[in-house]
């Protein structure tokens, strides 16, 4: 069993997910976010091939308008 935290919760998985996998699995748009993985944030064109080891530390941020 995987567990990945993301944003200060715990997420179990069967096997390593890709980071796509995940943001699929928790049902997040991504469009207009952003992603570190281990405080290394990794570009959207990456996320397919970016695979979670057990114990990542996932912060995900996305972007709001306001003034």
């Amino acid at each position: 069993m995987i567990t990945v935290n993301v944003n200060n919760q715990s997420h179990s998985f069967a096997k390593e997910p890709s980071l796509s996998e995940l943001l699929i699995h928790l049902d997040i748009v991504q469009k207009g976010i952003a992603v570190a993985v281990n405080n290394a944030i990794v570009t959207q064109t990456a996320w397919n091939e970016f695979m979670l080891k057990d114990g990542a530390l996932v912060l995900i941020v996305k972007a709001t308008q306001g003034g």
